[in-house]
């Protein structure tokens, strides 16, 4: 067996092989597709299947996926130029942790790069006789040169002769969206099989171009049983080839090129097509012909001796029947050999990849043999630019649509492009007993969020422009955990932070973190910027101080806005709607007018004003409900919302700030407003209140970033008044800079049919309640297999559709072991600990 490496020149996107044929490379980008998208993937394996049909004329093609290098670190240095100055030591030190975590979880983050090969040798492009002509005696020179050791030379009359058939096929790679690979991407290439496995394979930062320095290493078949090793000045790295030997009779769904991505390291599939002549003297034709008169013999010889005929040739004579059929149709057939690769850096390591692969199509009913004795053919066949030959092992005999259906190219990928991770991609299914960290290691895709592009609107591929961010689910699934970490990334950035927790609990945990001496000696960044930088305002309605800070008329300066908070307020502390009403109603709405003009000409106002003006009223019954409102208010929390105006209103200027508000009581979400005790309405009220601060935070300056960190938003439906405070927080956004993030027990909640300011980012947990609305709003199918999908969903992940409308589940994971005690919303006590400790 004679074996050579093919590479004699490149030029462009152009191959000259050694035996002075021609090849034309390309690559495209990765497609989003799931399976819980059955519509998008039937779409993609249609496109898949018109392109590769379109091929025909060429003949010869090959199909690889090689991992390419993430850039991690030119990622993480570019997201952190977008620090704010204030914030930057802090983030530097966050994004250098979030590199030494990554790099030491999977050594090299990569992802998959899919490239199209064509050989462009062997066909015309001349459309006269005699430029035809000229043509073949050209590739009769070629291959006479090749057979003495030389090769053509790329001069104008080659690139004329090619320029045509190269500008063909890459009209036809148009329709996956291909595009050209340059000079050093086509040298890459072909240089990565001699370094596969080493850091610097999956980089294009190399200086080689000659061929004997770009295939200057070892290649050791004898040494490990099975395996190839590979030695070079670059390192040792060991690799197995892994064709694919069987499918199911049927290959519908069998998308194992997909499902192979989804493992904790990185998968190379590799094809070579060739498509078979279907009439004539080579033609399937004549072969099918003698085949079935083969099959025939067999079963007369079977039914002679009196033996039933085997099923396998009862399948048999069926499939060349199903050729046959197509061969008169004129359907595409293609021969093609496909292999996966998997290498390691050491023989265990890969021998375990392997194990791995073989088992997960097992699976799906597709035999991998391990070819054992043929490592260094597979090597050297794969080899961009050769085609392929005689071999009559692992030979496949398929219509283009057959290879679609193991869905080539595509991506499950979520998130941004850069930016910090929050979460892993994760596949895995099984997590009991298994900690977040434990999951994270059996994914190699981390999930980035990248704050600063929720309001730009020049991404080419992102579909949503809102920059705000919905987390829902019900109570004890994790939202506030990941709510907390979405926000200590935003006031990474530059401009200001406002975390309102109805909880009063996140500022005591974060100052327990940050006081304890471990971690002031670990992680002095994280703990300095905290100590100066996030600022307390709890709110305790029994410091006179604290009375009136929520007063409308004292910390809404536009008359309209403060005009309908104020009776907002009122309507939800008293029924008005009462036929008996009428007149305290108006009464009320007088006192409003009234105050707003003392207001104006520079009197110190405030909601108690107004009912000071219905207790002017002649009218017993107007009296009546104005001392009503006033003994409601008196020693109540509502007096941080009812005063003469004593204090300033609520003002806000910090880097950071937690607003909190003593002696809330928060109704539960499934309780109906009707049914709220006297307490919780005050609570709701309040939180009307301050959500009505949160929209003006976010609109004091326009020049100036915010985010708003809004817990238990949820309570915003439950009344007319708090759902338009809620739909004016989210109309703030894009052109004042201002991400709203809010926490939600509902997916309904994030969206009303007559609001367009819809969430960019939603996070769902699931809730068995609302299983379709979940799969509705996040643009999925409603069909059993997603309901369960949804309904396994495992501890710690959640759906995240992203800015791009692309959704996955995602494993919430924070590295960072300050922030995630920071993050906590529950201590375990020694109780929980010992549970823990002797689970089985």
């Amino acid at each position: 067996m004679k074996l050579k490496q093919p590479f004699g020149k490149a030029y462009k996107n152009l191959i000259i092989t050694t035996d002075n044929e021609v090849w034309a490379y390309f690559t495209c980008p990765g497609e989003y597709v799931i399976g819980q998208n059955k519509e998008k993937q039937e779409k993609h394996k249609r496109i898949w299947n018109q392109f590769l049909q379109s091929l025909r004329r060429f003949e010869d093609f090959e199909l690889f996926l090689n991992p390419n290098s993430y850039d991690l670190e030119d990622r993480l240095k570019a997201f952190s130029d977008s620090f704010d100055i204030q914030a930057k030591e802090m983030g530097d030190n966050v994004v250098s942790r979030t590199l030494e975590n990554l790099e030491s979880h999977l050594s090299v983050l990569t992802t998959e790069k899919f490239y199209i090969g064509v050989k462009l040798s062997g066909l015309s492009s001349a459309s006269s006789m005699k430029g035809r002509m000229n043509e073949r005696i050209d590739q009769i020179v070629g291959k006479v040169l090749a057979f003495n050791h030389y090769q053509l030379e790329v001069d104008d009359s080659f690139l004329k002769q090619y320029q045509l058939l190269e500008a063909e096929a890459f009209q036809l790679v148009g329709a996956v969206n291909g595009r050209r690979l340059i000079e050093k991407e086509v040298i890459q290439a072909f240089r990565y099989h001699y370094v596969r496995g080493m850091k610097t394979s999956f980089s294009t930062d190399f200086s080689e171009k000659e061929k004997y320095s770009l295939t200057d290493s070892i290649l050791d078949p004898g040494k490990e049983q099975g395996l190839i090793e590979i030695r070079s000045f670059e390192g040792t790295s060991y690799i197995a080839l892994l064709p694919i030997h069987k499918f199911a009779p049927n290959l519908v769904l069998n998308h194992i090129v997909e499902m192979v991505q989804s493992l904790p390291f990185p998968v190379e599939f590799r094809l070579k097509g060739h498509f078979e002549p279907l009439k004539g003297g080579k033609g399937l034709k004549g072969k099918s012909t003698r085949a079935g008169k083969r099959l025939k013999n067999s079963a007369k010889e079977s039914l002679s001796m009196g033996d039933a005929e085997m099923k396998s040739s009862q399948f048999n004579r069926y499939a060349l029947t199903d050729l046959n059929n197509k061969i008169d149709m004129r359907v595409p057939i293609l021969k093609w050999l496909g292999i996966f690769c998997v290498f390691g850096e050491t023989p265990d390591e890969c021998r375990q990849h392997v194990r791995t692969v073989v088992s997960l199509c097992q699976t799906r009913n597709v035999e991998i043999v391990k070819g054992l004795a043929d490592q260094i053919f597979l090597f050297h066949q794969f080899l961009p630019g050769n085609k392929l030959g005689k071999e009559k092992n692992w030979l496949h005999y398929t219509t283009v649509e057959g290879i679609t259906e193991m869905m080539l190219n595509v991506d499950n990928r979520i998130g941004d492009n850069v930016g910090i991770p929050i979460g892993m991609i994760s596949e895995i299914r099984n997590t009991r007993n298994l900690s977040p960290k434990e999951i994270a290691r059996s994914s190699r895709k981390p999930v980035f969020l990248n704050p600063s592009i929720g309001n730009q609107n020049d991404i080419a591929d992102k579909k949503a422009n809102s920059p705000h961010i919905a987390i829902t689910g019900p109570t004890g699934n994790g939202k506030s955990y990941l709510a907390k970490f979405i926000f200590f990334i935003y006031i990474l950035m530059k401009g200001k932070g406002l975390y309102v927790d109805p909880k009063s609990e996140f500022f005591d945990w974060i100052i327990q973190v940050i006081q304890n001496p471990e971690n002031q000696k670990n992680f002095p960044a994280t703990c300095a910027f905290v100590q100066e930088h996030f600022h307390q305002v709890r709110l305790d309605p029994d410091k006179e101080e604290n009375k009136g800070v929520l007063d409308p008329f004292c910390f809404i300066k536009n008359r309209v806005a403060a005009k309908d908070m104020a009776q907002d307020l009122f309507e939800e502390l008293y029924d008005f709607t009462n036929a008996r009403e009428k007149k305290s109603r108006l009464a009320m709405l007088d006192g409003i007018e009234q105050v707003l003009y003392d207001r104006d000409q520079g009197k110190q106002v405030g909601m108690l004003h107004v009912v000071d003006e219905m207790l002017k009223s002649t009218h017993e019954e107007v009296r009546d409900t104005a001392n009503l409102i006033k003994k409601s208010v008196q020693g109540s929390l509502l007096e941080l919302a009812f005063s003469y105006g004593e204090n300033d209103g609520l003002n806000l200027d910090k880097k950071v700030t937690v607003l909190e508000v003593l002696g809330l009581d928060m109704p539960k979400a499934e309780t109906l407003s009707i049914d709220y005790s006297s307490t919780q309405r005050k609570s709701v009220m309040l939180m009307m209140c301050i959500g009505k601060y949160c929209e003006l935070f976010g609109l004091r300056d326009r020049d100036e970033s915010t985010v708003v960190l809004f817990d238990e938003a949820w309570i915003f439906n439950s009344s007319r008044n708090g759902r338009a405070i809620i739909k004016a927080m989210r109309r703030v956004g894009r052109s004042f800079n201002n991400t709203l993030i809010i926490v939600t027990q509902s997916v309904k909640d994030t969206s009303e049919a007559d609001d367009t300011g819809n969430f960019g980012r939603i996070f769902a947990y699931d809730d068995k309640d609302e299983r379709e609305e979940i799969l509705k709003h996040l643009g999925l199918e409603v069909t059993e297999e997603n309901i369960d999908w949804l309904k396994n969903l495992p501890k710690y992940h959640c759906l995240y559709l992203d800015l791009r409308g692309r959704v996955g589940k995602m494993l919430v994971y924070c590295p960072y072991d300050e922030l995630h005690q920071m993050l906590q919303t529950v201590k375990r006590n020694e109780s929980a600990t010992a549970e823990m400790a002797f689970v089985s």
